[in-house]
C-alpha cells in the first residue's frame, strides 16, 4: 500500500500494489491504479505532480479528459461502451479521475499478466479458435460504437492503444465487455468558424489527425491483438492464400484490418476517409456470421457436468439432481436408488435428455439473476457456470454445471423467457470429477463451445431496463397518449351546408355541427363538454386558451398520416338558420374537397402532427439513454462535483448574494441543476453571467438555450447579445450563433438565421483562393447551386452549422432540436428557461442534447397548457383506459412512436395497472415541479436526521432577491406565495422609497389616487350588498362592464411625469380573454384624429407586446411600471369555484399580482372576495375550499397593509363621482355555505369550472 499524507485524495480508497501502469510524464500517461471502496472496484487515473516543474500543462490534460468524460456520459446510447466517471479531485500529490469500470482493467495489463493460479489462459490469448474470435469481434464492435459516439460529437480520440481499452481479468468466454477510455489527448475537430478556406502549404513532419486516423489506430490494434505484424498488414504483394494460412484468419478479417488502416477499400469506391462506424460494424458482423457458420457446421457440442452427490439434505425444489432422479425413479419403477447407483442415475439423465430437449432462458424469481434451464422428458435441469478450481473459485461457462433439478415447472419459469430446441447429440455429459479432470489436464478434449453464446442470446431478447426506468418511460408515454386523446377530441364533426365562390375568387363554405356517436363518447369519457358546445365556445365566444382563426378541413378524426393532406380554412363569421342552428362561415383559397364525412380542427393539423411526432421521437430516444433516465428518477444519486474554476470577475461580483450562491452551485454540479426563479429575481441576468463564464473558460464551448415561447428565446438572445459575448473583439473570438426561434411575428420559419449564415459561409468559400484555384468544375457548380438554389439544397450545410454552433437559441419543441437529436449533435450545456410551463415530455428534447443540464423555471407560476385537465385524466383509471383504447385506433405511427406501440402491444392492464401508470405519468407531467418538490422533501429529511445540510450536495436553488417590484408589492408576493423567502434588493428598496416618489407617472385626480400606495384597490360595489346593483360579471364568460368603465376612467386621469425621458410601460391585465377583448375595444379610438385617451400616447406597452391589454396567460415573464388589473368576478354564486373562477387559481394570481414595478392597481369588489377569503380562513379543511387557501393569506396581508397604510382602498364612487350606488347593509345570508357547495343550483352547476381564458 502506497503511503500518502492525511490530505491525500487516495486515502479514500484501498489501493492495490503494484500500479497497473506507471506514469510517463514525457507523454502525459498517468498512473493506472486498481482500487477498492466500499467493496466496489474502481480504476484510478493519477497524474503525479512534480515539485520542481510547472504543472499547468498536466492540469490542462487532466481537466481535458475530465470534460470529455462528462460530455460522453450524457450522450444517448453510450451505455457502458465508455468508462463512467465517478469522482475527480486534486491534491498536493497530483490530479485524479476515478472510473467505474466494473472490474475492468487495461488490455496492456491483461496481456502481460501471468495468471499462475488460472487453469486456462485468458481468452485474448486463445484467438486462434473460431469460437473465441466471435467473442473478440463482438468486443471490437463495442469499441467501434464507442469511437463512433466520439466522432458523432466531432471528437477525435488520437490515442487508441491497448491502454485505452478495458476488459475484465477473469477471462470468461462469455465476456463481451470492452470499454473505451483514455481521452486525455482527444480533441474536437475544427468547426466551421475555425476552419481555414485558404490553400496552405504544409512543411515539416507535423502529424495531422482525422476520423480516419482513429480507425487506422483501431486497425493496427486489432492486428496486434490477433498477432499480425504491421508490415504484413502493409504488404499487399503477399499472396492472400499464404496470408490466410500463416495467420489462421479468414480473408474477411484481413480485409477489414487493411480497410481500417487505409491499405484497401472497405467497399468499392469508399476510401478510408469515408469510413464510419456503421460500415465497420456491418463488416465485423459479417465476420461473426461467417465464424458462426463455421462453428455451426461443426455441430456445436455443449459440455455438461452433472453432480451425482447423494448426501444433500435439501427437501424442497430445486432438489439436488440425485434426489430429483431418485424421486422420479421411485415414481416410475417403484425402486429407490442409493448412492451405489450413480451409473443408473447418469443413464436416467441421458435418457431424459435423449429427445431433443427444450432450452429455456429465463429470469430467476428475484428477477436479478439469469437462468438457463433444460427441460427433459421427466425433469427440469438448472445449468450454472462450472466451478473449475475450488482454490481460486474460478468459474467458467466453457462447461455447464448441473447441481439442481425441478420435478415440475414453476410459474416464474415462463415469465420473461425465450426458448429453443437443442439437439440431444449437442449435449455431452460428464460427472463433475470427470469434467474437472479434463479441464485441468486435457482441455483440448473438451468441445471448445461455450454456453456464453446462449447467455448473449438471452441478453439480446430481454429488456435491460430497471422497474423504475420502465415506470418512467410508461409514465411519459401515458402523458403523450393523453395529449393525443385531447388532440383527437379537438377534431369536430361538421356538415357541409353550402359552398360557393365570392367576387374576389375565394371559396366560402358554410359548416354546422353534427352529432357523432364516437366524438360524443370520447368527450364524455374525458369529462369534456359535447363537441358542438366546445366548437361554439371556440368560434363565437373565444373561450379557448388560444384564439383559433385558421382551421383544418379533413376527412376523419383518427389523426391519420400527414401525406393524406388537409385544406386550411379561415373563420369569418356565423349566422343562424330558420331552425336557430348555428352556421359557421369559413373561406379558403382552394376549392374545398369532396369528403364522405367532414371534420375541422384548430390551426394546421399537420403542425399538430409534427409536434406530437417530435415528442414521440424524443421518447423513443430516451429508451436508449440510461444516464438521462436515471437522472430523472434519482437525480441526487447521480451528482458529480465538477472541477470548474469559480469566477473572480466583475460579472460575478455584480450578482446579488442569492445569484452568486446559485452560480457557484451550478458550476460545481453535474449532470443537472434546477433554479427556481420567482417573479423579478433576474433569471436572465443569471443566464447571461453564466454564458460569459462558460466562454471565458472554454471559448469553443457549445450551448443550447431553449424556452417555451419565441418571445422568451428572443429576449434571452438580446440580453446575451448586450454582454458582447456573441461578437468578440477579434474574428478568432467571434462565436457562431444560430437563432432557430421565430424572430418576429411575420417570421414563418425556424431556420432562417441558419440559412442566412449558410449563405454567408458559401459566399466566403466562393470568394476564397481555395475556390478560385480548384480545378474541379463539378464541385464549383455544386457549391454555386447551393448558394443560389432553393433552401433545401443548403440543408446539409444548415445541419452542419447546427452541429458546430457555439450557441443555438430555440424553442423547446422546435424542428431544429429534433434534427439535432437525429444528427447526434451534443452540447456542453443545455440551459432551459420556462421549464415550469413545459411538460416533462416536451423537456426531453433539450435534455437529450447535453450531459450538463440547467433547468430554470417557477412551478408557482403558470403551469403547462391543459395540465389541470390532463392531471384529472391521469388520476382516473377508467379515463386512462379510454385514452389507451383511443390510441389503438390511431393509424398514424409517427405520432405514437415505437415506445408507445410496444407498450400498447403488451398485456392488457388491470385497473391497478392503470392507477400505477397514472401516478407515474402525473409525476412526469409537471417534471420541473416534481424535481423541485422531491429535492425540498429530501433536504428537509436530511436536516431532520443529520441536524444540518453541511455535507449535502443540493441540486436546486431558489433565487430569493427580487429587483422588479416595489418592496410592498414584493412583500405581499413573498408572504402569500413563497413562504416569506423572497426579499428585495437593498438598492431597489432605497430607490422605491426615496422622496419625492420616483414613479415615472402620476394621476391628475382624485386626491386619494394622487397619493396612493404601491398597492391600490379600486373597490367596486358588491353585487349582493349594493342596492340596485343588478349586474357584476356577465356572459359571455366572463366580462364585467362596470370594471371596464372604471379602467377607462382611471386611465383618463393617468399622466406621464414631465421629468421622465422614456415612455413608462403600462399594462392592463385580466384573467379572462373576454374582458381583455372588451378592454381593448374600450381603449381604441374610433376616430384617429380624436383626443380620446391621447394621454396614453406618452406610454408604451411592455416589451414584446403590441397592446396595453393582455390576459394573465399571455403576460408571464413580462413587466410594466404600472399594472392595472380587472378581476371581473362579482356575483352571488354558491360555490367557491363558480363564484371566483380563475381567482382561486394560485398560480395565475401569483403572475397577475407580481408584474408591476412601481404600482399595482386592482379593480374589483374587495368586499366580495374578502368574504370568500373569510370563509376559507374559518373552515380551511373543507374540501370545497381546496386550493383556495392562499386567498385567506392574501387578504390577511392586505388587511394588515390597510392598517399600515401600505394599501390604498379607494371606493369606485370616488374615482367616478357621477356613478351613484346605494350600499346595502352586509348580507349575512350571502349564498356562501360549505354545506351548499356540494348542492349547487342549476346555474352554479352549469358554470362551475366553466371559466375560460
Amino acid at each position: 500500500m502506497k503511503e500518502f499524507g492525511d490530505e491525500s485524495f487516495l486515502n479514500n480508497y484501498e489501493l492495490e500494489e503494484p500500479y497497473l501502469i506507471e506514469a510517463d510524464q514525457s507523454s502525459g500517461q498517468p498512473n493506472l491504479i486498481s482500487a477498492d471502496k466500499g467493496g466496489e472496484p474502481y480504476l484510478i487515473k493519477f497524474w503525479p505532480r512534480s515539485p520542481d516543474t510547472n504543472d499547468e500543462d498536466l492540469e490542462d490534460i487532466w481537466l481535458h479528459e475530465l470534460r470529455q468524460l462528462h460530455r460522453l456520459k450524457g450522450y444517448p446510447g453510450t451505455g457502458d461502451y465508455i468508462s463512467s466517471l465517478i469522482e475527480s479531485g486534486r491534491d498536493a500529490h497530483g490530479f485524479y479521475l476515478v472510473l467505474d469500470t466494473n472490474g475492468r482493467l487495461p488490455l496492456t495489463y491483461i496481456l502481460k499478466k501471468t495468471a499462475t493460479l488460472s487453469l486456462r489462459p485468458h481468452w485474448l490469448k486463445r484467438l486462434k479458435s473460431s469460437n473465441i474470435r466471435i467473442q473478440f469481434w463482438e468486443n471490437i464492435i463495442r469499441i467501434v460504437k464507442a469511437i463512433e459516439l466520439l466522432h458523432a460529437q466531432g471528437l477525435l480520440h488520437r490515442h487508441l492503444d491497448a491502454n485505452s481499452i478495458l476488459t475484465k481479468a477473469s477471462g470468461y468466454e462469455d465476456t463481451v465487455d470492452f470499454q473505451l477510455t483514455g481521452f486525455e489527448w482527444s480533441i474536437r475537430v475544427p468547426t466551421l468558424k475555425t476552419a481555414r478556406t485558404e490553400i496552405t502549404s504544409y512543411a515539416g513532419n507535423e502529424t495531422f489527425y482525422s476520423f480516419a486516423t482513429d480507425w487506422a489506430d483501431l486497425g493496427f490494434l486489432i492486428a496486434d491483438l490477433l498477432g499480425i505484424k504491421a508490415d504484413i498488414v502493409d504488404d499487399l504483394s503477399q499472396p492472400i492464400s499464404n496470408l490466410v494460412t500463416n495467420t489462421g484468419l479468414m480473408l474477411s478479417e484481413i480485409n477489414l484490418i487493411r480497410a481500417l488502416t487505409g491499405k484497401t477499400f472497405i467497399q468499392a469506391n469508399i476510401p478510408q476517409s469515408a469510413l464510419n462506424g456503421r460500415l465497420i460494424e456491418a463488416s465485423a458482423k459479417s465476420i461473426i456470421d461467417s465464424l458462426n457458420s463455421i462453428t455451426t457446421r461443426r455441430h456445436a457440442i455443449y459440455d455438461l457436468a452433472i453432480s451425482l452427490n447423494p448426501e444433500s439434505k435439501n427437501t424442497k425444489a430445486p432438489f439436488p439432481v440425485f434426489v430429483a432422479v431418485q424421486k422420479k425413479y421411485k415414481e416410475k419403477h417403484g425402486v429407490t436408488l442409493t448412492n451405489n447407483d450413480s451409473e443408473e442415475v447418469l443413464k436416467f439423465i441421458q435418457q431424459d435428455l435423449s429427445d431433443n430437449p427444450t432450452l429455456l432462458l429465463t429470469l430467476a424469481p428475484s428477477k436479478t439473476e439469469k437462468r438457463i434451464l433444460i427441460i427433459g422428458k421427466e425433469l427440469i435441469y438448472q445449468i450454472d457456470p462450472f466451478l473449475a478450481d475450488k482454490r481460486t473459485s474460478e468459474f467458467t461457462w466453457d462447461i455447464g454445471e448441473c447441481q439442481r433439478a425441478y420435478l415440475e415447472p414453476a410459474h416464474w419459469m415462463y415469465k420473461e423467457n425465450c426458448s429453443s430446441t437443442i439437439k440431444s447429440e449437442q449435449l455431452k455429459t460428464y460427472t463433475i470429477p470427470e469434467a474437472r479432470q479434463l479441464y485441468r489436464n486435457s482441455p483440448g478434449s473438451l468441445s471448445q463451445t461455450t454456453w456464453s453464446a446462449i447467455l448473449r442470446q438471452f441478453e439480446e431478447i430481454t429488456d435491460s431496463k430497471s422497474p423504475e426506468q420502465k415506470s418512467l418511460i410508461k409514465g411519459l408515454a401515458t402523458c403523450h397518449l393523453t395529449e393525443i386523446a385531447y388532440a383527437r377530441a379537438d377534431i369536430f364533426p361538421v356538415e357541409m351546408v353550402d359552398r360557393y365562390t365570392s367576387e374576389d375568387g375565394t371559396w366560402l363554405i358554410k359548416l354546422s355541427s353534427i352529432n357523432s356517436i364516437d366524438a360524443e363518447a370520447l368527450a364524455k369519457s374525458m369529462g369534456l363538454e359535447p363537441p358542438a358546445v366546445r366548437l361554439e365556445n371556440k368560434l363565437i365566444k373565444n373561450l379557448g386558451e388560444f384564439e383559433a382563426v385558421t382551421w383544418s378541413l379533413i376527412s376523419n378524426s383518427l389523426l391519420t398520416r400527414e401525406e393524406e393532406g388537409e385544406t386550411l380554412i379561415t373563420f369569418q363569421e356565423y349566422e343562424t338558420n330558420n331552425e336557430d342552428q348555428l352556421i359557421y362561415i369559413f373561406n379558403c383559397k382552394t376549392p374545398p374537397p369532396h369528403f364522405k364525412q367532414y371534420f375541422i380542427a384548430p390551426d394546421s393539423l399537420q403542425g399538430t402532427f409534427r409536434q406530437l411526432s417530435r415528442r414521440a421521437s424524443a421518447l423513443d430516444k430516451l429508451e436508449t439513454h440510461a444516464e438521462l433516465m436515471n437522472v430523472l428518477i434519482h437525480p441526487q444519486q447521480r451528482i458529480i462535483t465538477t472541477q470548474d474554476k469559480l469566477p473572480e470577475n466583475d460579472t460575478f461580483n455584480n450578482l446579488d448574494s442569492s445569484k452568486q450562491d446559485a452560480f457557484k452551485k451550478i458550476l460545481r454540479t453535474l449532470p443537472i441543476y434546477l433554479v427556481q426563479g420567482p417573479p423579478g429575481v433576474g433569471k436572465t441576468h443569471l443566464i447571461t453571467a453564466l454564458i460569459r463564464q462558460i466562454f471565458e473558460q472554454e471559448p469553443d464551448s457549445r450551448v443550447l438555450l431553449t424556452a417555451q415561447s419565441h418571445s422568451t428565446v428572443q429576449h434571452l438572445f438580446h440580453e446575451i447579445e448586450k454582454t458582447g459575448v456573441i461578437n468578440g473583439e477579434g474574428p478568432e473570438t467571434k462565436l457562431l450563433v444560430i437563432q432557430c426561434n421565430k424572430q418576429d411575428k411575420d417570421d414563418d420559419t425556424e431556420v432562417s438565421d441558419a440559412d442566412i449564415k449558410a449563405k454567408d459561409y458559401l459566399k466566403k468559400l466562393i470568394d476564397s483562393p481555395l475556390f478560385r484555384k480548384s480545378k474541379s468544375q463539378n464541385t464549383k457548380n455544386t457549391i454555386t447551386n447551393m448558394m443560389h438554389g432553393a433552401k433545401s439544397k443548403r440543408y446539409p450545410l444548415i445541419n452542419q452549422l447546427l452541429r458546430s454552433a457555439n450557441m443555438v437559441f430555440s424553442t423547446t419543441n422546435a424542428e431544429p432540436v429534433e434534427r439535432m437529436i437525429r444528427d447526434k449533435a451534443q452540447f456542453d450545456w443545455t440551459i432551459m428557461e420556462e421549464t415550469g410551463k413545459v411538460t416533462g415530455i416536451e423537456l426531453l428534447s433539450p435534455l437529450l442534447l447535453s450531459h450538463r443540464r440547467l433547468m430554470i423555471g417557477d412551478h408557482k407560476q403558470l403551469p403547462p397548457y391543459r395540465s389541470t385537465e390532463i392531471k384529472a385524466i391521469l388520476s382516473d383509471a377508467e379515463k386512462l383506459r379510454v385514452v389507451f383504447k383511443e390510441a389503438e385506433q390511431i393509424s398514424n405511427s409517427k405520432i405514437k412512436g415505437e415506445t408507445i406501440k410496444a407498450m400498447l402491444d403488451e398485456e392488457t392492464l388491470t385497473t391497478d395497472g392503470f392507477r400505477d401508470i397514472g401516478i407515474s405519468a402525473a409525476r412526469n407531467l409537471m417534471l420541473f415541479e416534481t424535481l423541485i418538490n422531491d429535492e425540498e422533501a429530501e433536504s428537509k429529511k436530511h436536516k431532520q436526521i443529520f441536524g444540518s445540510l453541511e455535507n449535502r450536495k443540493p441540486i436546486a436553488s431558489m433565487l430569493t432577491v427580487q429587483h422588479r417590484m416595489h418592496p410592498d408589492i414584493a412583500e405581499l408576493i413573498s408572504h402569500v406565495f413563497y413562504k416569506k423567502e423572497l426579499t428585495t434588493d437593498e438598492g431597489k428598496i432605497r430607490h422605491y422609497l426615496q422622496t419625492p416618489n420616483p414613479r415615472p407617472f402620476f394621476f391628475a385626480s382624485p386626491k386619494p389616487l394622487t397619493n396612493s400606495a404601491a398597492i391600490t384597490w379600486i373597490d367596486m360595489p358588491d353585487v349582493q350588498t349594493t342596492k340596485n346593483m343588478k349586474e357584476g360579471d356577465s356572459l359571455p364568460r366572463w366580462q364585467n362592464k362596470l370594471e371596464c368603465s372604471a379602467v377607462v376612467d382611471l386611465l383618463k386621469k393617468l399622466r406621464r411625469h414631465p421629468n421622465v425621458e422614456q415612455k413608462p410601460k403600462l399594462a392592463v391585465l385580466s384573467p379572462y380573454a373576454e374582458q381583455v377583448s372588451q378592454l381593448a375595444k374600450a381603449l381604441t379610438r374610433k376616430n384617429p384624429d380624436s383626443k380620446y385617451l391621447s394621454n396614453l400616447d406618452l406610454f408604451t406597452p411592455p416589451d414584446d407586446h403590441s397592446s396595453f391589454c393582455s390576459t394573465v396567460d399571455g403576460f408571464q415573464g413580462s413587466e410594466a411600471d404600472l399594472i392595472i388589473v380587472s378581476l371581473v368576478r362579482n356575483n352571488d354564486k354558491g360555490s367557491l369555484r363558480s363564484a371566483l373562477g380563475f381567482l382561486v387559481d394560485e398560480r395565475r394570481m401569483n403572475v397577475l399580482l407580481s408584474r408591476a414595478r412601481y404600482q399595482l392597481i386592482i379593480i374589483g369588489s374587495y368586499h366580495f372576495i374578502r368574504e370568500w377569503a373569510g370563509h376559507i380562513e374559518k373552515t380551511p379543511s373543507f374540501s370545497g375550499y381546496h386550493n383556495g387557501e392562499f386567498l385567506a393569506k392574501l387578504f390577511s396581508k392586505l388587511e394588515s397593509y390597510r392598517q399600515q397604510e401600505k394599501l390604498t382602498l379607494l371606493p369606485w364612487t370616488e374615482l367616478c363621482p357621477s356613478a351613484q350606488t346605494n350600499q346595502k347593509k352586509p348580507n349575512t345570508n350571502r349564498k356562501v355555505n360549505p354545506i351548499q357547495v356540494n348542492k349547487p343550483n342549476t346555474v352554479s352547476a352549469r358554470n362551475n369550472n366553466g371559466d375560460k381564458k
